[in-house]
């Protein structure tokens, strides 16, 4: 970004007709109620700053509009230009062209009432409007008064008894320097306000010329406008809209590429709109921006980042014209089938939605309904889903774990087995280990705290109501995450056993069960709340079974037993991860893994990327030597050292056998340390 620079009013709103200004097409309409631009007026009169303009000059295509110049009673459809990466920079280059990034309103203000589109006028002080405090002001002759000091206030219509004069007149006496004469027939003459006599006449013409004069001196004065300068690339220009904007409106970088989109041929927000319009179940999670990032991996076959900077510089709108309808109909069946099968009850409620990318580009390989997924592929997706979830494979970095598990699930789509050993292990690395784990857990936006809570739907196959033994479903109304023991009743019955106290939000003592069902419970103690809802239901121990909730608990005695009622349903959750995960892991890996080929060439090509390049060699299998730069070294670590010395500029420690990679024979990417091994 450039350091702050200053411009005048007069500058910007040339600029605007010019229209070297411009605004992106997804900024939010013009919504300043008009007094708001009597403030904004107010407050340069007053040179109290009003914040600063913030420009982008962009150099990508992007879809632009006009600033706002129609009636404020009239139907506001500002019509949009499309302009190409090539038109854009010609008018960077020739017409200094450049589009408001932040300073929309205000700018918009600010042409308006000085093209009289919106009606703004300055309402002059009478000699009676000034206290008594401020005689030394009211004395002084008119033309040494400040602005400020002769200021009544703004309107939006000229006031009878004041002098007043309108903005836009100030505006065109300034771009055509009429004479007096002109000025007093085009404009002073046709004043409503007649509040002097005809001796009085010349005085009052003479204080509205030097208003004139001095709102012109305001408008033309070029350190009064402050604005910044970006000469920025699409990423970037994300970016600052994703941190800047403070004004209740939340632009993403999906806002930006719809811009970019409409530029070419692709309306991403109708899609968007038609989308949520044709699915009304799915509408209000639908995550658009998922469907993005699935177009994104597809364009680059898994090869490429699918993050901001890859999906605004890579993508067009050919690609969302090719692929938008697809994903999105993968994305629908992807989610039944996720309903289907119990992975999730509810969208809302699950643990890492970037997992469904991975999900839909396995249906796109298969090239047919999940239903017709054979044996071993189905069971490789229940093993993975549920595998990632608990060893937070999504926390954190997730981009890199979307690619990976597209890549793998286009293999097992492929009915290809995995060379790589190391991905089992990460899967297999759960943090759940125990029981005891379980009650770490309390938060519910924790993925672990939902993803268990899901679980239990899962080994249920489908948990069922309290009310009635009817299945729950996403459908159902909000789901909320009910405490088995109410928390009031825990906090007055074990008020003095602070273990007992810490597991009040434990997810051990959390069920998923309708709004209405929790409301009722209120903070009756269980056995009471229990015995209530089995006059409704008298197959509520089957409800209770199906939720992993000991039914003993129907029993006023187990009302004391809290904590063990709590390890017992513990215990169950912890055996079903363990027969549905645990005890998988080996038979998951017989089934999947084989042993990657590895060139028997004594020469192996070698990369490495670091600061964000890449660098290349070559490593004797037999010698365990590389060559870098047309230079041997002994080992890959000094090889390494020196590849990041040349592109750091700094000399450190690296160890060679992780910082080297070479491609397998199925073109994934393996670390040298496979070789060694």
């Amino acid at each position: 970004m450039e350091q702050e620079k200053s411009e005048s009013i007069k500058s910007l709103i040339e600029s605007i007709d010019k229209q070297s200004v411009a605004l992106p097409e997804f900024q939010r309409d013009f919504v300043w109620e008009i007094a708001k631009t009597y403030d904004l007026f107010d407050s340069i009169v007053r040179d109290i700053f009003i914040g600063a303009i913030i420009y982008g000059k962009p150099s990508f295509e992007i879809a632009v509009r006009a600033i706002d110049n129609l009636p404020r009673k009239s139907q506001r459809k500002i019509p949009v230009l499309k302009l190409s990466q090539d038109e854009i920079k010609q008018k960077v280059q020739l017409d200094n062209y450049r589009i408001i990034l932040d300073g929309q309103q205000r700018s918009t203000s600010l042409y308006r009432a000085l093209k009289g589109i919106d009606d703004v006028w300055f309402i002059a002080k009478n000699e009676s409007d000034y206290e008594a405090h401020e005689q030394d002001i009211a004395d002084k002759p008119f033309n040494e008064k400040k602005l400020e000091e002769i200021l009544y206030e703004f309107m939006g219509e000229e006031d009878k008894e004041r002098l007043s004069v309108k903005l836009s007149d100030i505006y065109i006496a300034m771009q055509e320097n009429p004479r007096e004469s002109k000025i007093k027939e085009k404009f002073f003459d046709k004043q409503y306000f007649k509040g002097f006599d005809a001796t009085d006449y010349d005085s009052f013409f003479e204080k509205y010329l030097i208003i004139l004069d001095k709102m012109q001196d305001i408008l033309k004065e070029s350190k009064l406008l402050s604005y910044y300068l970006l000469d920025m690339s699409i990423d970037k220009f994300a970016l600052f809209f994703e941190r800047s904007n403070s004004k209740g409106i939340s632009l993403n970088f999906t806002d930006i590429l719809a811009a970019k989109l409409y530029a070419g041929d692709f309306n991403l927000r109708e899609k968007i709109e038609a989308f949520e319009d044709e699915n009304t179940n799915l509408k209000d999670d639908f995550n658009r921006e998922l469907i993005i990032r699935t177009i994104a991996y597809i364009v680059g076959d898994g090869k490429d980042k699918i993050d901001r900077g890859f999906i605004l510089k890579k993508l067009n709108y050919e690609h969302f014209n090719e692929y938008w309808d697809k994903v999105c109909e993968w994305y629908k069946q992807t989610l039944n089938f996720l309903f289907d099968n119990h992975f999730i009850i509810s969208q809302s409620w699950m643990p890492y939605e970037p997992m469904l990318i991975p999900l839909i580009i396995f249906r796109k390989e298969i090239n047919k309904d999940f239903s017709q997924m054979s044996y071993e592929q189905s069971t490789f997706i229940h093993y993975w889903y549920w595998a990632s979830i608990f060893s937070q494979r999504y926390t954190g970095a997730s981009n890199e774990a979307i690619i990976k598990d597209a890549n793998m699930l286009r293999q097992i789509a492929k009915n290809e087995k995995i060379s790589e050993k190391a991905y089992f292990n990460r899967l297999a690395k759960l943090i759940i280990t125990k029981p005891e784990d379980i009650f770490d857990y309390n938060r519910k936006g924790n993925a672990i705290y939902q993803g268990i809570l899901n679980f239990i739907h899962y080994q249920a196959k489908g948990l069922i109501g309290w009310e009635n033994t009817n299945r729950l479903n996403f459908n159902d109304s909000k789901l909320e995450d009910h405490h088995i023991f109410p928390i009031n009743f825990i906090k007055k019955r074990f008020k003095n056993d602070q273990e007992a106290l810490d597991k009040i939000e434990s997810v051990a003592n959390k069920t998923l069960i309708p709004k209405i069902s929790n409301i009722k419970i209120s903070d009756k103690s269980p056995s009471t709340y229990l015995n209530e809802l089995k006059t409704r239901n008298p197959q509520l121990d089957i409800s209770l079974i199906n939720h992993l909730i000991p039914s003993e608990l129907l029993d006023s005695t187990f009302d004391d037993y809290y904590s063990v009622i709590l390890d017992e349903r513990a215990n169950k959750i912890f055996a079903s991860i363990e027969q549905n995960i645990i005890k998988k892991q080996s038979e998951i890996l017989t089934m999947f893994y084989k042993e990657p080929i590895v060139s028997q060439s004594s020469n192996i090509k070698i990369f490495a990327r670091y600061y964000n390049s890449e660098v290349e060699a070559v490593f004797n299998r037999d010698t365990q030597k590389v060559l870098y730069n047309n230079e041997a070294y002994d080992t890959p670590s000094s090889a390494a050292v020196k590849a990041k010395e040349d592109v750091s500029g700094k000399k450190t420690t690296a160890n060679g056998w992780d910082f080297w990679k070479y491609l397998d024979e199925n073109q994934e990417e393996r670390y040298l340390k496979e070789i060694r091994k």
